[in-house]
């Protein structure tokens, strides 16, 4: 800045107000805010003919991609591409593949899709979700709240802290934890949302479990959502109770075992969308409607700490399969459950895509999400 000008960078998001502030034709802000707001869109698998095609096209309107370096010699078989434009680029990008050769009239409009498409979420607001583990040997907590009675107060406290939803789980899914029988899970969990229901009617009560019938009993109990950390897969009937209830499931990313760190063979978030995109197309042909599904990447289960992190860095990604994103970090091993560190990186969560947070420490995040609403709120 000098006594002549004054010159700052705006951020993507306020580039609406700021057109709108300097005077221009009201009536032309919608069309115009298109030119200002960047996009990055990583289109996987492509054949040779079909990235060279998309390169050219997107260098004739203005804007580029990335592809692999033997794209132009057809050296490899395959390519991903990465392609960034403004709105208004990808959109004309869109109109000019409609008239292209190798199936890539039937990705512009996957592509018009994808920037056209209103993204689910439940409100303007991030969602609480407060553990209630009445498990012997959760991580954080095991033993603390097995007893029924014990568990109810804990949901009051949870209740009067500020949550939105109560997650009760009866089986704990840290390293090395023994798997619960139905039974016994059942014993678990149905005293505990009895007892909630008892005094309270209106609170949103999620189950935590792998196992259908232990989702199905828990519902017809009072129950509101199911979360499973096996993404409707470990108990084959899941899928089916799931669509006969009707009711929102968090389906979740996992590989293996919690304790099993599996070998990923492509970059973290690559497979894990691959693998949300698969499970919820999956649930969606049994009968799952998808106003009903929320997707979690899977913090932790199995995954180094460098994968959470970049999980956490890139959450908003997850926005394009259309569904809530729901995140779990708190007092996970990879961060020492330390619940400092568990704020930060679900604040820094909320403020990039996060939908529903799982905590542990109510009170606090509660107190972040207020603030963090406050900020959303100012244009």
């Amino acid at each position: 800045m000098n006594e002549n000008f004054c010159i700052r960078e705006i951020i993507p998001d306020s580039a609406k107000t700021v057109i709108e502030s300097i005077g221009f034709d009201k009536s032309y802000v919608h069309a115009s805010v298109k030119k200002y707001n960047f996009k990055l869109i990583k289109i996987c698998n492509l054949s040779c003919p079909q990235a060279n095609i998309i390169k050219q096209v997107a260098l004739s309107a203005g804007a580029d991609a990335a592809v692999h370096r033997e794209v132009i010699t057809c050296k490899v078989e395959k390519t991903d591409l990465l392609l960034g434009g403004t709105i208004a680029q990808l959109e004309n990008i869109c109109q000019k593949l409609k008239n292209q050769p190798f199936k890539l009239s039937e990705l512009s409009d996957h592509l018009l899709k994808q920037l056209t498409v209103k993204k689910h979420t439940w409100s303007d607001k991030t969602y609480i979700m407060g553990i209630l583990n009445v498990t012997p040997d959760s991580f954080s907590d095991g033993g603390k709240y097995f007893d029924p009675e014990k568990a109810a107060e804990h949901a009051k406290e949870i209740i009067k802290a500020g949550a939105d939803i109560i997650d009760i789980g009866g089986e704990s899914t840290r390293p090395h934890s023994k798997e619960v029988n139905i039974d016994e899970e059942l014993k678990r969990v149905l005293p505990v949302i009895e007892k909630i229901r008892s005094f309270n009617t209106t609170i949103p009560l999620s189950i935590d479990t792998r196992h259908a019938e232990v989702a199905k009993q828990a519902v017809q109990a009072g129950a509101n959502i199911i979360n499973d950390v096996s993404g409707l897969e470990w108990d084959g009937n899941m899928v089916n109770i799931a669509a006969e209830l009707q009711v929102p499931v968090v389906i979740m990313h996992s590989v293996g075992s919690s304790e099993t760190r599996y070998d990923y063979k492509e970059n973290i978030v690559d497979a894990v969308y691959k693998d949300l995109c698969r499970k919820t197309q999956k649930a969606l042909s049994l009968g799952l409607k998808p106003e009903n599904i929320i997707i979690d990447p899977g913090i932790g289960f199995g995954k180094t700490v460098e994968h959470n992190l970049e999980l956490v860095k890139r959450i908003g990604e997850f926005k394009s399969l259309g569904y809530p994103v729901l995140i779990g970090i708190s007092r996970k091993s990879f961060i020492s459950g330390d619940e400092d560190v568990t704020l930060a990186l679900n604040t820094y969560a909320a403020t990039n895509g996060a939908d529903i947070i799982r905590v542990h420490n109510v009170d606090k995040h509660v107190k972040a999400m207020k603030v963090l609403q406050t900020l959303n709120n100012i244009s």
